[in-house]
């Protein structure tokens, strides 16, 4: 996306509030000579200093930028965890990040000549998901009765030269699970994944980011609709949801259906959401009633998931992971080049620590750590 400040509604409140760029560079505590390169359009501000700016003048993303949409602009999917939304500074940062992982594709050791191959009209259609999911299990070897291993998940995103990259982003929740960036001039696909996630959750992510690879051409809600359904697809199909749903339509007690869903969910390792909302979407499409259990089996499955560890502590345990073993836990796990590909990119481009900063989107102490351990 090529973006320019709209100086004009910035000037407009700029005398508003009897601010020069002399007063505006004092608050936003960067140099004059900044400033004047943004006003100037010779630079554009960082996600941080953009966020700082809209703040300032009390003005939103729409009002502060111009936006000229470009063919090669970074395409984003990710949502923040549960019902928090995702605002534009998110967005920005995200697509500034799609940016940085550009300079990186010259170093991929794929060869791309050809593109691996995706769904050729997906929709939304029950039986189309179904069908799709399906396809996927027969590629991985996985029977509709067995459940799906996270080493599976793994080898079948990294079939389609998907670069995947741990990050330890915490529990926060200003932080989301995944975060899926596109790049279309390139045609790489780069995918973040959140170790400190819970497990059960975990696995829905790989797999809803999995949908996300097999169906490039979807874009906004209906992307996410479809990578929620495909997940929800994968990990329980249909002959598993008509089962449960027989199951459950004759159980009255709350209580006791909640029990029989994290009863299913257990030997399956996905999350007892994820079976509920199966159930119900196979309800719908044979004109069934519907499960009803509302915001109970939400709370639940928050219950359920502390008695299991996170992903980063069933790698690394609870002690701090060092860097050695995250990078080691990157490629040997996720079987990922990411850092050999920022390796490679950093012998030949003098780069700080603050890129890896930026492009990991991680404290600038633990970007030091790994720029010394990538360069020396």
């Amino acid at each position: 996306m090529e973006k320019k400040l709209n100086i004009r509604r910035i000037n407009l409140v700029m005398n508003t509030l009897g601010l020069n760029q002399a007063g505006l560079s004092k608050q936003l505590e960067v140099s004059r000579t900044i400033v004047s390169a943004w006003f100037k359009g010779d630079k554009f501000p960082r996600p941080d200093k953009l966020l700082k700016l809209g703040t300032t003048l009390g003005l939103s993303f729409q009002d502060l930028v111009e936006k000229a949409i470009t063919e090669n602009e970074p395409i984003v999917a990710f949502r923040k965890k549960g019902s928090r939304k995702t605002r534009d500074s998110h967005l920005a940062q995200a697509k500034e990040m799609g940016q940085l992982l550009e300079l990186l594709v010259p170093f991929i050791p794929f060869d791309r000549m050809f593109q691996p191959p995706a769904l050729k009209n997906p929709r939304l259609a029950y039986s189309f998901i179904q069908k799709a999911a399906h396809r996927i299990r027969q590629e991985i070897g996985v029977k509709n009765n067995e459940p799906i291993e996270f080493e599976q998940l793994i080898k079948k995103i990294n079939a389609f030269e998907v670069i995947l990259i741990p990050v330890f982003h915490g529990s926060k929740e200003n932080h989301e699970n995944a975060l899926h960036i596109l790049l279309p001039s390139s045609n790489t696909t780069w995918i973040y994944l959140n170790l400190d996630s819970n497990t059960h959750d975990f696995k829905f992510w790989m797999a809803h980011e999995l949908g996300h690879v097999i169906s490039p051409s979807l874009r906004g809600d209906t992307a996410e609709d479809f990578a929620d359904t495909f997940a929800q697809a994968l990990l329980f199909p249909e002959n598993k949801a008509e089962i449960a749903y027989a199951a459950l339509s004759k159980i009255r007690s709350k209580k006791d259906l909640i029990n029989k869903i994290i009863e299913i969910s257990k030997p399956l390792t996905i999350s007892p959401v994820t079976i509920y909302k199966a159930v119900n979407n196979y309800a719908v499409e044979k004109n069934l009633p519907e499960i009803s259990l509302a915001s109970d089996i939400y709370a639940a499955t928050v219950n359920f998931n502390k008695t299991y560890p996170n992903v980063s502590e069933s790698l690394t345990g609870k002690e701090p992971v060092s860097v050695a073993k995250y990078i080691d836990i990157t490629k040997k796990m996720f079987h990922s080049p990411f850092f050999d590909i920022l390796r490679l990119y950093l012998s030949e481009n003098e780069k700080s620590a603050g890129f890896i900063q930026s492009i990991l989107d991680t404290s600038l102490l633990d970007a030091k750590e790994i720029h010394a351990k990538l360069v020396g």
